[in-house]
Parts: structure tokens; C-alpha cells; sequence
């Protein structure tokens, strides 16, 4: 795909929230599924921008709580910025500064371990989406006794830690993609980078801001 003509975020509300700090002038590096990633304030880190709230939940809880094994937030914004209206599936954009983590396919140890991990997780080496009640309860049996290897030890404590409370949640999915698996270039650890989907958690207060103001950028505490 031709990031420079990306489309997996347009239109005129995200023209506008890329043309404003911390976005301005930042190139676009990166394309998720429902995300824009862009360069960060250095080589160390990223920008991303995304219609799907998980991610950075995720990362916000394992921050809080301490856990290594999920990509770093360096900065949450929360959802800047009312993408499409809609009075019962509004989509939001929502902003976060992260650190900036490598492919496992430069990583061929790291690769060949997380296929074993996917394997006995999702039945496949290359993983799968988790969204129906029955397979995201599996999962937590098959955490209970995931093969652990020196470089995922800390990628499944944090999925043992954190994925209970996300298979409460009706619409979120569990998304065990061995492209949601990288590496921290300065451990060799494998980390959680996107690891769920479907989270739009905003405040009333937030959404009515966003009506009032348009764009919010500001850092959350």
C-alpha cells in the first residue's frame, strides 16, 4: 500500500487533527487496520492515531499497573476529535504517543517463538482474531499453560493479566495476529502492540466537549 495515499483514516476531520500539534509536520510512517502511525518526537518513538480506542486502554492499564510486556505510553490524549457522527455508533479519534517497537520478521528467534505461543493459543502460527464469548473464555484456559520462552515471558503475563477484564466486554475482540506481536529492540522482549479492538469507552462529557470544540488535543492525566 502507498502510505501517501493511506485510507485507512480521511477526510476533512482527520486533515484537520494532522495538521495541528503534536501531529503537524509528522509523516506518516505506519498503517494498522483501523490506525495511522507517525513519526514521534524521536527515532524512539510514534505518534498513533486510530478509531479504535483498545490499544491505547490497553496500554494505559498496563502502564498503570506496571506490566512490560505491551507497547509503552509515553503520552495518552484520549479521543481528540468526533470522526463520524452517528447518534448510537459515533466513531472518535483518539491519540497516543507510544514508544516505537521493530517487526518480528527481523527477529527470526522472536518469530519462531511467538508462532509456538499463537499456535497453542489460536490453533494457527499466525494467530487469529478472538470474537465470540466462546473462544476469548478458551483463550484464558490456554493462558494457564502457554509455552513460555525467555523472549515472551513478559508478552503472555501481560495478556495473563490484562485479557480478563477486556473478555468481559461484549464488543471488544481479542486480536492475536502475529502482527500485534513485536520486539523491543533494546531487550529483544516480545511485546503486545495492538492486542484488541473494539473499545470506544468516552466520557459524556468528552463527547460533549468534542461537539462544542471540534478538536481537543491535550495531554490526559
Amino acid at each position: 500500500m502507498d502510505i501517501a495515499r493511506q485510507r485507512v483514516l480521511e477526510g476533512k476531520v482527520f486533515e484537520a487533527v494532522r495538521s495541528v500539534s503534536p501531529l503537524a509536520g509528522k509523516q506518516i510512517i505506519s498503517l494498522g487496520s483501523v490506525s495511522v502511525l507517525f513519526e514521534g518526537e524521536t527515532s524512539a518513538s510514534v505518534y498513533r492515531l486510530s478509531s479504535d480506542n483498545a490499544t491505547h486502554n490497553f496500554a494505559a492499564k498496563a502502564k498503570k499497573l506496571g506490566i512490560p510486556g505491551v507497547v509503552r505510553l509515553l503520552a495518552d490524549y484520549g479521543a481528540v476529535a468526533l470522526y463520524k457522527n452517528d447518534d448510537y455508533h459515533p466513531d472518535y479519534l483518539w491519540l497516543a504517543h507510544l514508544e516505537h517497537l521493530n517487526s518480528l520478521e527481523t527477529y527470526p528467534d522472536q518469530q519462531a517463538a511467538v508462532a509456538r505461543l499463537l499456535l497453542h493459543l489460536t490453533d494457527s502460527d499466525d494467530g487469529d482474531l478472538l470474537a465470540t464469548p466462546e473462544d476469548k473464555h478458551a483463550l484464558l484456559a490456554k493462558l494457564d499453560d502457554a509455552p513460555i520462552e525467555p523472549c515472551t515471558r513478559q508478552v503472555v503475563e501481560a495478556m495473563q493479566r490484562l485479557y480478563p477484564e477486556y473478555i468481559l466486554e461484549i464488543d471488544v475482540d481479542m486480536d492475536l495476529g502475529a502482527s500485534n506481536f513485536m520486539v523491543r529492540s533494546a531487550t529483544g522482549d516480545v511485546v503486545l502492540s495492538d492486542p484488541a479492538s473494539g473499545l470506544s469507552n468516552i466520557s459524556e462529557e468528552r463527547r460533549k466537549r468534542l461537539l462544542a470544540d471540534g478538536i481537543v488535543v491535550e495531554i490526559q492525566q
